[in-house]
C-alpha cells in the first residue's frame, strides 16, 4: 500500500514529500508508543565507532575512505552539514590514521556537496600515495592530486567524477549543471551557463587524461537524446549522472536522466572510455543506484515493466539479466561487491520509522543481514538527507558509513562481520 501511494504521487513531488513526512511523524509516535526504537536487531548487529566527534563525512558509496594496507581513513571536515555549500565556503581534507587518533589536514575545498563531498579518493596505482579531489582553482573547477609521501601537490585543469583504477584517467561533467538540476551533487562556484539549453552538443562527458592534463568530449548531451529518442525527453532538459569506470577502466557506465511533466525518468548506460561501443542497458523509466561486480556485469536497483523494482544483474551489452535477492532486497540502496562477489553490501533509506539498515546480503546463502539500524533526524531529509552510503575498505575487513543517528553528520567505521582472514 505504501508503494503504491507513493507510485500515484511521483507526478506530485511536493505533495509526495509532504505525505511521506507526515505519515513517518505519526509512525515515529507509534513506535514510540511501541518501544520499538530499542529492539534487538539480530546476532550480526555490528559495533560502530565514529572517527570525529566534529561534522566529518566521506562522500559516496562508490569509493573508499582506505589506503590499500588500512593505515589511513580519508574524511572531509565541515563546518555545517544541513544546507548546501556555497563557493566560498571551505571544507577541511585530510585522514586519520587506523588508531582515529589526530586528524592530518592536507588542503581545503571549496567545490564539495553533501551527497558526494569533493570527489575525494584514492589512486590505487603506487600503493596509494596519491589522492584526488576537486577543488575550485583560478576562476575554474579543477582536481588536486596530492601526493603522500612529499606532499606535493598536481594541479589538473579539469575536476573529475570518477578515475580509472590505474590512475590515468578521470571521467567529467558540467558541475554547475549538475548541481542546478541535481541539488546535492554539483557545486555553485561557477553560475550554470547551460541553463535554458535541454540538450547541448557541447555538454555532455569528458574524458580527462591525468597524465597530460588534457580533456576530450566524448558523449554530449545532444548524442545521448538522440539515442532511442522519446517524446518524454522533448521540451526538458537532460543531465549526466553517476558515472563509474569498470574494474579494468576499459569502459564506464552513466545515467542519463531528465523530468517531464513532474516525472522522473532514468536510462543506465555503458560505453567504451572513447564513446564508443555505447549501449543501453535498461531504459524502463526509473534507474536508481549501480555498481561494477566485475567487468562486464552490472548490479543496479531499477524497474523492468513486467517485473517490477527489484535489484538486477545486468550483463553488458546483451539483454541477459537476473534478479538477485527476491523478495529479501526489496528497496534501493547504495550496492558494491566484496571482491569475492559473495556478498553486496547495501543500505536502505529511512523506514516508516525514520530507521535506516546497513545490510550485508549473502548470495551463495540467499540471506541478509541487518549489520546496523540507526534513526534519521528529520533534520536531515530532501536534498540535505544523509544516507549510509557504505563503502567496503580494499581488502573488505572494515566498512565505512556517514551518519547523523548522532546529531551531526559523521563518518563511522566498522569490523566486516563476514571478513576472513585469508593470511
Amino acid at each position: 500500500m505504501e508503494k503504491f501511494i507513493s507510485e500515484m504521487l511521483r507526478k506530485y513531488p511536493k505533495l509526495r514529500s509532504f505525505a511521506k513526512k507526515s505519515y513517518q511523524l505519526s509512525m515515529i509516535f507509534i513506535g514510540k508508543t511501541l518501544n520499538l526504537k530499542g529492539q534487538k536487531i539480530d546476532e550480526y548487529l555490528g559495533k560502530s565507532q565514529c572517527i570525529y566527534n566534529d561534522k566529518n563525512y566521506f562522500g559516496y558509496y562508490d569509493k573508499s575512505p582506505w589506503n590499500k594496507d588500512n593505515s589511513k581513513v580519508l574524511t572531509m571536515l565541515v563546518p555545517f552539514d544541513d544546507k548546501h555549500p556555497e563557493g566560498n565556503e571551505y571544507a577541511k581534507i585530510g585522514y586519520f590514521d587506523n588508531n582515529l587518533g589526530e586528524f592530518i589536514e592536507i588542503d581545503t575545498t571549496n567545490s564539495w556537496n553533501l551527497q558526494q563531498g569533493c570527489m575525494l579518493q584514492w589512486i590505487e596505482k603506487n600503493n596509494n600515495e596519491n589522492i584526488i579531489y576537486n577543488k575550485f582553482i583560478n576562476d575554474k573547477y579543477s582536481s588536486i592530486i596530492y601526493n603522500m609521501e612529499n606532499k606535493e601537490k598536481t594541479i589538473i585543469d579539469y575536476p573529475i567524477y570518477c578515475i580509472s583504477k590505474d590512475g590515468k584517467f578521470g571521467l567529467s561533467v558540467d558541475f554547475s549543471r549538475l548541481g542546478r538540476l541535481r541539488p546535492g551533487y554539483g557545486y555553485s562556484n561557477i553560475k550554470d551557463y547551460s541553463a535554458g539549453q535541454l540538450a547541448p552538443d557541447n555538454n555532455g562527458i569528458w574524458l580527462v587524461n591525468l597524465e597530460e592534463n588534457t580533456s576530450k568530449l566524448i558523449i554530449s548531451l545532444k548524442d545521448i537524446v538522440s539515442f532511442n529518442h522519446d517524446k518524454t525527453m522533448d521540451g526538458v532538459e537532460h543531465k549526466f549522472n553517476h558515472i563509474e569506470f569498470n574494474p579494468s577502466g576499459n569502459r564506464f557506465m552513466f545515467l542519463h536522466r531528465w523530468r517531464n511533466n513532474g516525472i522522473g525518468y532514468s536510462r543506465l548506460f555503458t560505453a567504451n572510455i572513447d564513446g564508443s561501443e555505447l549501449y543501453c542497458i535498461a531504459d524502463d523509466i526509473m534507474v536508481s543506484h549501480s555498481c561494477w561486480k566485475n567487468d562486464y556485469q552490472i548490479l543496479s536497483w531499477a524497474r523492468k515493466k513486467e517485473i517490477g523494482d527489484r535489484y538486477y544483474l545486468y550483463t553488458d551489452k546483451t539483454d541477459k539479466f537476473e534478479i538477485i535477492g527476491d523478495g529479501i532486497l526489496t528497496s534501493d540502496g547504495h550496492p558494491s561487491y566484496s571482491n569475492d562477489g559473495r556478498y553486496i553490501l547495501t543500505d536502505t533509506y529511512p523506514d516508516k520509522f525514520r530507521i535506516k539498515s546497513l545490510i550485508i546480503y549473502d548470495t551463495v546463502e540467499n540471506k541478509k543481514y541487518d549489520i546496523a539500524k540507526y534513526y534519521a533526524p528529520f533534520k536531515y531529509d530532501g536534498e540535505v538527507r544523509c544516507d549510509f552510503h557504505p563503502r567496503w575498505s580494499s581488502d573488505n575487513k572494515y566498512i565505512s558509513f556517514d551518519s547523523v543517528h548522532e546529531g551531526g553528520r559523521k563518518q563511522y567505521v566498522m569490523d566486516n562481520p563476514f571478513y576472513k582472514d585469508k593470511k
